[in-house]
């Protein structure tokens, strides 16, 4: 085997790639297709 180095840094990006490719395995195993994906960041809420 060849000894090459893998990048396995968990980006921001890949973490997105990640869930979109996730939700389109799961909409397919239900017999759908996924039209379109918005990803947004979760919001913190500050408490008083």
């Amino acid at each position: 085997m060849d000894n090459k180095e893998f990048d396995m840094e968990v980006t921001p990006e890949r973490v997105d790639y990640m869930k979109r490719q996730l939700l389109r395995l799961y909409a397919d195993q239900l017999g759908m297709e996924v039209v379109s994906v918005t990803v947004t960041p979760k919001v913190k809420e500050e408490t008083a």
